[in-house]
């Protein structure tokens, strides 16, 4: 093999490199990015990594453009980690199809402590959650 193409082969492979590890933190598009369905009849809190913590509405889902990561649920102070999914919420504010539960917003599933029971705390964990609707995507 000669230097050159040695050296192609390194700069291919560096630019590979660079790429995935850039992809796994980027916008998935519609059809792959996570969706959330609101039925029921209070907001709930979504975050994405490119806008963090913010309030989907009663009665909608949140639009294509965006990229839903992870949904917050009351009921057990968890986390659900959505995935390319369609995650529901019904009207009394079970979330159906989670991937995985997580303690925190922007956590990775984990498949060795996959949450089989919920817990059961009363300190809410989206105290600090600031925006109070969803981003308006600028053009």
């Amino acid at each position: 093999m000669t230097r050159t193409t040695r050296i192609l082969y390194t700069l291919l492979f560096l630019t590979i490199s660079c790429l995935s590890t850039y992809a796994s933190a980027i916008y998935w598009p519609w059809p792959l990015n996570g969706k959330v369905v609101n039925q029921s009849s209070l907001p709930v809190a979504v975050w994405d990594g490119e806008h963090g913590i913010y309030t989907l509405p009663a009665h909608s889902f949140s639009p294509k453009a965006l990229d839903v990561d992870h949904l917050y649920s009351s009921q057990n102070n968890n986390w659900c980690k959505i995935g390319p999914l369609k995650v529901q919420i019904d009207s009394k504010g079970n979330i159906d199809q989670c991937e995985c539960w997580v303690e925190n917003a922007g956590d990775a599933c984990d498949s060795s402590t996959v949450v089989a029971e919920v817990k059961s705390s009363t300190a809410p964990k989206v105290a600090h959650a600031q925006p109070a609707s969803i981003p308006v995507s600028q053009s």
